[in-house]
């Protein structure tokens, strides 16, 4: 194993997940705002800056994205 390129473990990585190791990541990302918005009372904005992001404006763009609503509507349904 020693002596691979990156490009090589990112390869294996898609091939055997089906999904880059970035888009991985932010999908744990994700999952994980949504346990915090679902269990917590932090704001958007605090979990944001929780997972990295400094932009939460972005973080929301990004959350939509995958979720398909917003961070604040998400914790709306499920808070119901």
């Amino acid at each position: 194993c020693a002596g691979q390129s990156v490009s090589h473990y990112s390869k294996l990585f898609k091939y055997r997940t089906s999904q880059s190791p970035m888009a991985c990541f932010l999908q744990l990302k994700i999952r994980k705002a949504c346990e915090l918005l679902d269990q917590t009372d932090q704001s958007v904005k605090a979990i944001a800056e929780g997972l990295g992001y400094d932009d939460p404006y972005y973080f929301s763009r990004l959350f939509k994205k995958i979720q398909g609503c917003s961070p604040t509507h998400y914790r709306d349904s499920i808070k119901g």
